[in-house]
């Protein structure tokens, strides 16, 4: 069986579409587990409406504590072989759940994973690239698609996760925490999987709205996106030396990708130009000056901006501030 958490907060206008989406996956035995995480609009009644219409849901209405601990909350109702954790304004694919569980079963896989789209808010679909094959990976394979920005993507949302593999290990979402749980979630099933598989499709819709819950998150709580950010190089990098330290290299590279997206936001907020942490993300890099050199295109730099790190930190990120600003 197959156990669907959908983490709820304010979605009422796109729920129905996510919910009847799920529904519209015939041919598996399925749970879906709505978890109201203290919302203030219509989403709790809807979430009621669809229990009392159907065996298969099951409602939980929790006071707020954000996403990743919203998906505790289904993880530990759960009762699937396998469990899936998609978001509430998204929309499933009809033939996502059943390709994904077959291949599941066919590999004895304990992750099998999709691609996906995105919808923006005109309802334009932009399709990324896809080979439209099936790949199975052992743990050193699969630790390299996902920290090299492969083909297993940081999303919790386009996998699907052997339950067991999850209690095993005691592996759950870091509670709390706005960005960079996915990841952290990830990476702590990856470094622990046996075997990986990937369909290479677009089988989610992934909505691009302009007022998602963590749009523009890092403005306001910079210091927190920061430490998130510090705790997934943390978590990555203790992981890989445990358990796969073929994959060193795949986290540096995975370090370096990251931190550089990291100056790009704190580009947007002057104030933190100079801070503590702003210069210890830039001595990390400065580090890796030659590795950076060596990848920097696939890092989003030219030759000559990535040799402007070697700038004192308030200046290079005044630099970064008037690129983002052009």
């Amino acid at each position: 069986m197959l156990s669907v958490i959908i983490p709820i907060y304010n979605t009422a206008a796109y729920l129905c579409r996510c919910i009847d989406a799920v529904l519209s996956n015939e041919g598996i035995d399925m749970e879906i587990i709505l978890v109201d995480d203290g919302s203030t609009d219509d989403s709790p009644a809807l979430c009621d409406q669809y229990a009392t219409r159907d065996t298969r849901i099951k409602v939980l209405h929790a006071p707020n504590g954000g996403p990743a601990t919203a998906k505790n909350r289904g993880l530990a109702l759960a009762t699937g072989d396998y469990v899936a954790m998609i978001d509430s304004d998204d929309e499933v694919k009809g033939d996502m759940f059943v390709k994904l569980v077959q291949l599941a079963r066919e590999q004895d896989a304990d992750v099998v994973c999709c691609h996906y789209e995105e919808r923006y808010d005109d309802g334009c679909i932009r399709q990324l690239k896809y080979t439209h094959r099936q790949y199975t990976y052992n743990r050193k394979e699969a630790l390299h698609e996902f920290l090299a920005k492969g083909l297993i993507h940081t999303q919790c949302w386009t996998k699907i996760y052997r339950r067991s593999l999850l209690v095993a290990h005691g592996i759950q979402n870091e509670g709390g925490l706005m960005t960079d749980e996915d990841f952290l979630f990830n990476m702590e099933v990856l470094a622990r999987a046996e075997r990986v598989c990937v369909c290479d499709e677009p089988l989610y819709i992934y909505s691009m709205r302009s007022q998602s819950l963590s749009k523009d998150y890092y403005r306001a709580h910079l210091d927190a996106y920061i430490d998130n950010r510090l705790l997934h190089f943390k978590v990555m990098n203790d992981l890989v030396a445990r358990y796969s330290p073929e994959n060193k290299d795949d986290a540096l590279y995975n370090c370096m990708y990251y931190s550089n997206e990291l100056l790009g936001r704190i580009a947007c907020v002057p104030e933190a130009f100079s801070s503590v942490k702003t210069r210890g993300v830039m001595r990390q890099m400065r580090c890796h000056l030659p590795y950076i050199l060596r990848r920097h295109r696939s890092f989003g730099f030219s030759l000559p901006g990535a040799l402007l790190l070697l700038l004192p930190t308030a200046l290079y990120m005044r630099y970064r501030h008037k690129c983002c600003y052009q």
